[in-house]
């Protein structure tokens, strides 16, 4: 699947074909953030992200099955998205990775191999 916007004939605006593209693009990033920083959430914060980012679950499941309203849901997805971009934002591990990802793909095979061992330790 494409993620890139398109330009429409006769506009001048990206236009993203489908809505849920950006948002699918949006989801990746923080499902990253939430592999590496989730332990630092609370439990109920970490179980509603889990089952968002992970299971792919709709805001009015999660919320049917925690008892809660589905804004209760929004509301702790958005604190934790704040909080995951505040955690990357101080430690940049994730920045971090994509850089050493990046400068491993200019390496041969084996040392690719050793340096990936290494920054998954």
């Amino acid at each position: 699947m494409c993620f890139t916007p398109f330009i429409l004939a006769g506009g001048d605006k990206p236009f993203v074909r489908y809505r849920s593209e950006v948002r699918r693009v949006k989801d990746i990033k923080y499902s990253y953030l939430f592999q590496i920083y989730g332990k630092l959430l609370t439990a109920i914060q970490a179980e509603i992200t889990e089952m968002y980012y992970s299971f792919d679950m709709s805001l009015a499941e999660i919320a049917e099955i925690k008892g809660v309203t589905r804004q209760s849901v929004s509301d702790t997805l958005k604190k934790v998205r704040a909080e995951l971009d505040e955690f990357e934002q101080k430690l940049g591990i994730l920045e971090k990775r994509t850089e050493i990802t990046k400068f491993a793909r200019t390496l041969s095979d084996e040392l690719r191999s050793s340096l990936m061992k290494i920054v998954e330790k």
